[in-house]
């Protein structure tokens, strides 16, 4: 009765409130969040204690039960352990455990009378309320998986894929892209300038990886969406050295898959959009490692390279580009390599203190060469026209990489005191390097529906159409944390704290030759339309051409700056034993950041977001066999570097439309006539900005809050399932704002002098909420004005985002020579807005998106998400068919994503000083200039997403340390679209000939191929 009292008290702390006011979920995670706790009871503690050995590197740890008999022991490097129960000077008992990165491990000793030795490893950890997976290096080698951390997080439940276009990242319990943070060995490893995916290492270098999906501790934090979390491989006492390497070759590779026209009632409905089935690829893998013991006991090393060598060929562009620039840059062949290595140097200096230095290299690199192609005869004679070097570029090379640096101290002061202190550096340097790029040559676009009959439409600039980045940028991350833990009774206290600087320079992009020229052409030239705001009918009576509805755009882009962020973080918690079988722990995080301009002016502040987080365990039987978990807490994330380049620094972003009575040999129109003045959808010409006008002065953090409930069974040695309730909302969120029309308006109301002002470009919001700002209506940069705006006068409701989501799964634990594991997640995500990420067009300036830009945008927005996943089934495993071979396998059906439609908006609906952002509205389906509206994820879903892959190991006993594998990778070769054209209208209102068409490159899943290793390991 007093155990389900306690309970129910507990959870009626934990679930009953909806208000949060204290409280941390406290996965019972180690010191830090690169090590593992093991844990236990001990019947009869009088003069017991408990003797730990790490059975690789020599390691010790004795600890002395409570008088209840339970003993803790945190800060412990992954391994493997003996654990001894020593009794009157003697050994009474002992156990083997596997340590797990970031969770707790059961080495009880119940009532035992002889001595006992049984190896085990505990998959219901009762000491832990968080969500997620951990999986060993061991189990990674065996699963049919490409070798990245995407491939990793994809095996974990409540996890999907984010939107293809984006050069990395993935989606954690409906979050955007961006909202993830990345660990390896404790160091922060995230990309800094987008917080779009994160620098990796050797795949064979990876010890562990925990990916977790939400219910996360206080040490964790700068995350709404999830964390993933490694630790690499250590020495240990025995010198152990090995090489792996493996192809993919093109001649097993089937087929990629052309794209067509979707039919939208155009004479290209059903022809040849993009020609796929050309492309060829080859991948070459190859690496090595040596690990073993410069001083036994004490000093050990472990270092391992790898070189990733993936060459490919094919076509570059859709059929939708005109035959001069398909000549130039039609097709691409490219050579990417990425270089990894890892050093791991550990000293045991004591057994209660320990040194850690961990040095990462992370190289990727293309050198990508552009020729011709011609979709009439498909020839292509490979006549080089340009090319790129690039090095870490999002969207150019295979990832984003960095060195990185790492020290960490662990000291075990006591029994009952822990410190541990970190100190880390890394820098992602970019490079762009391009062959056949002049500097003062605009660039020409066009496509087939743009061209006048009889004119030829040269391009002579490669690179247009396309932001190109510095020549040579870099960003730098430092980053300091200190966690202590002491153990008093009942309770164990820890506390921490972290400091982060982020720098990036040269960030940004530009215009290629300063300026593009887009030629347009619509069927109705008589007709007023909108051109970034400015109405007017293209046939001005000036040009034959005009009369046909032909003109064009002149565009330039530079945003090219440094920008800096500062972020800090303290947290406390409490983890209280109440008794035996309850565990709850309690605390709280605190969360500080600055994003710093060019100039390290600070203009966005956070002085503290306030974390609280509560969580409960329950051995219901009392053995570790039932674990009940529940956890209630508020995540917050903070703003990357990438969002001072426009938002806070010197950017422009014009347009200028003509109409033109011929081109130039160059690609230039000639007899141009203006349509428009001088425009920008953003206001951004090119004028400083404010540091203190550029964000609004009584910001609130983006965060939200979490709430699961959940129970783990063991129901025998060959079975362990379970269920787990989700619920994730999204309470406030920052993006950019761009809207000027209240400003007007406030001061006419106010009878404010606008004469002197350049106008309101953006600035950063709480969106739904009140936002006071700074304005320079004087135009001095002094005596500013402060500006109070509500969310009905910015035209807002609160942002929404709402994830529920139900997830069960199976577990074989390995067993009679098989693992499987079967995951269902039943799910679903609504609301008015993705994040700080905007999928429908793959926007990459995170939390500076078109979403909230104007109130025209967000209207309509509500529905399903990009995210939404209805059904996803997970199952993976593998099974030693003989003792020399092994059958992996790993399944994916999720359902499609939902598809929203966006248009231009309605002509009926604009006001004089509307700012017209093109095919960017909640509206769809309706005549030129009077779309209807289309809510957010109302036009449909992509087809269920189906794969399965399996590998097949040799391990033959004549040749001790050989492995052979194949993996097969989409083995039904299911080609399912993963990405279509999601925007109706072309900027002047016409409809779309590729609105529902998959993407040229990325619309499809990859297709079927094969890859096969040869591995040997030797140990002295």
């Amino acid at each position: 009765m007093l155990n389900k009292t306690v309970l129910v008290h507990a959870l009626a702390l934990a679930f009953g409130g909806a208000a949060l006011s204290v409280g941390v979920i406290a996965p019972a995670m180690a010191q830090s969040n690169a090590a593992g706790v093991i844990y236990g009871q001990v019947a009869n503690p009088a003069g017991a204690t408990v003797a730990l050995t790490n059975t690789d590197t020599g390691l010790k740890r004795t600890v002395s039960p409570d008088a209840q008999g339970n003993f803790r022991v945190t800060a412990l490097p992954v391994g493997h352990y003996k654990v001894d129960l020593i009794r009157k000077g003697g050994v009474a008992g002992s156990n083997e455990v596997d340590v797990l990165l970031g969770q707790g491990v059961d080495a009880s000793f119940r009532d035992m009378a002889t001595v006992l030795v049984s190896s085990r490893r505990s998959r219901i950890d009762v000491s832990t309320a968080s969500n997620g997976a951990t999986f060993t290096a061991k189990e990674l080698a065996a699963l049919p998986i490409q070798q990245n951390v995407a491939a990793i997080i994809q095996l974990a439940p409540n996890t999907t894929r984010a939107d293809a276009r984006y050069a990395a990242g993935a989606s954690f319990g409906g979050g955007g892209a961006s909202e993830n943070a990345y660990y390896i060995n404790g160091f922060p490893v995230t990309n800094p300038l987008t917080q779009l995916g994160a620098s990796e290492l050797p795949f064979g270098a990876i010890s562990q990886a925990q990916i977790l999906t939400g219910g996360f501790g206080a040490e964790f934090g700068r995350s709404i969406g999830g964390v993933v979390n490694i630790t690499t491989k250590s020495g240990t006492n025995r010198w152990e050295a090995g090489a792996t390497a493996s192809i993919e070759p093109n001649s097993l590779r089937a087929s990629a898959r052309n794209v067509y026209y979707t039919n939208n009632g155009f004479p290209t409905d059903g022809t040849l959009f993009s020609k796929n089935d050309q492309y060829s690829e080859t991948t070459r893998r190859a690496g090595a490692y040596v690990g073993g013991p410069i001083v036994q006991d004490k000093l050990f090393m472990f270092v391992a390279a790898e070189r990733i060598d993936a060459k490919s060929s094919g076509v570059n562009l859709s059929s939708d580009y005109d035959a001069s620039t398909l000549a130039s840059t039609g097709w691409l062949d490219r050579k990417n390599i990425t270089t990894r290595y890892l050093g791991k140097f550990d000293w045991n200096i004591t057994d209660n203190h320990r040194l850690e230095w961990t040095t990462i290299g992370d190289k990727p690199t293309s050198d990508q060469k552009f020729s011709d192609f011609d979709y009439d005869s498909f020839a292509h004679t490979g006549k080089v026209s340009s090319g790129a070097h690039y090095e870490s570029v999002a969207n150019r090379t295979p990832t984003i990489g960095a060195r990185t640096n790492i020290l960490r101290y662990t000291g075990n002061l006591t029994d009952d005191l822990t410190v541990q202190i970190l100190h880390g550096q890394s820098k992602f340097k970019h490079v762009n390097d391009l062959s056949g790029y002049d500097p003062t040559v605009p660039g020409v676009v066009t496509t087939p529906d743009a061209i006048a009959p009889g004119i030829a439409y040269n391009n002579p600039q490669p690179f247009a159409d396309q932001r190109l980045d510095a020549a040579s940028s870099y960003d730098k991350v430092k980053s300091t944390r200190v966690d202590v833990e002491w153990k008093l009774g009942d309770h164990t206290l820890r506390a921490g704290l972290d400091d982060n600087k982020l720098s990036s320079y040269n960030a940004g992009q530009l215009t290629p030759g300063g300026f593009t020229w887009q030629y347009y052409h619509t069927d109705t030239p008589n007709d007023v339309t909108s051109l970034t705001g400015y109405k007017t009918a293209i046939n001005n009576g000036k040009s034959p051409l005009a009369a046909q509805g032909f003109y064009v755009r002149k565009q330039i882009f530079e945003d090219i700056t440094p920008a800096f962020s500062n972020q800090s973080a303290q947290y406390l918690e409490d983890r209280w034993q109440v008794n035996k079988k309850l565990l709850v722990t309690g605390g709280l995080r605190l969360e500080q950041y600055k994003n710093l301009n060019g100039n390290g002016e600070a203009f966005l502040k956070m002085n503290d977001q306030v974390n609280p987080r509560l969580s409960a365990s329950w051995d219901a039987l009392g053995d570790a066999s039932l674990k009940v978990y529940g956890s209630l807490g508020r995540y917050s994330i903070q703003i990357p570097t990438h969002v001072a380049i426009r938002g806070a620094s010197v950017s422009t972003y014009t347009r200028q439309y003509y109409t033109y009575t011929g081109v130039a040999a160059d690609g230039q129109p000639t007899g141009l006539v203006a349509l428009t003045p001088v425009v920008s959808p953003d206001n951004e010409f090119g004028q400083a900005k404010l540091a203190q006008t550029v964000a609004a002065q009584n910001l609130k953090p983006s965060y939200q809050d979490e709430l699961t409930f959940g129970f783990d069974r063991a129901w025998s040695p060959d079975l362990n399932f379970g269920g787990k309730f989700t619920v994730r909302k999204l309470r406030t969120t920052i993006d950019d704002w761009c809207d000027g029309r209240p400003f007007d308006t406030w001061a006419a109301a106010h009878g404010v002098d606008t004469s002197k002002w350049t106008g309101f470009a953006c600035a950063s919001i709480n969106p739904g909420s009140t936002n006071d700002f700074l304005v320079d209506f004087a135009g001095t940069g002094q005596n500013l004005t402060k500006v109070s705006l509500s969310a009905a006068e910015m035209g807002f409701d609160k942002p929404k985002r709402l994830y529920t989501a139900l997830d069960m799964y199976l577990e074989h634990p390995m067993r009679n020579g098989w693992y499987g594991r079967v995951n269902y997640t039943l799910s679903r995500s609504k609301g008015n807005t993705e994040g700080q990420t905007l999928s429908a067009v793959a926007q990459t300036d995170v939390a500076a998106t078109q979403t909230w830009d104007m109130r025209e945008i967000m209207e309509y927005t509500d529905g399903l998400l990009p995210n939404d996943r209805t059904h996803q089934i997970k199952a993976f495993g593998y099974w030693q068919v003989l003792p020399e071979w092994t059958l992996g396998g790993n399944f994916l059906a999720a359902s499609g994503q939902p598809i929203t439609c966006l248009g231009t908006y309605p002509l009926a609906r604009q006001s004089d000083d509307f700012n017209d952002y093109g095919s960017a509205y909640h509206y769809c389906f309706g005549p030129n200039g009077a779309n209807t509206p289309s809510p957010q994820g109302s036009a449909g879903r992509l087809p269920w997403d189906i794969r399965l892959d399996a590998s097949l190991s040799y391990a033959p006993a004549l040749v001790k340390g050989l492995a052979l594998k194949v993996d097969v990778f989409n083995v039904f070769n299911k080609q399912t679209v993963q990405q279509i054209d999601q925007q109706y209208n072309t900027d002047d209102g016409s409809r779309s000939p590729t609105y529902g068409t998959p993407g040229a490159l990325l619309g499809y899943t990859a297709p079927r191929s094969l890859k096969f290793t040869v591995e040997y390991n030797h140990a002295f």
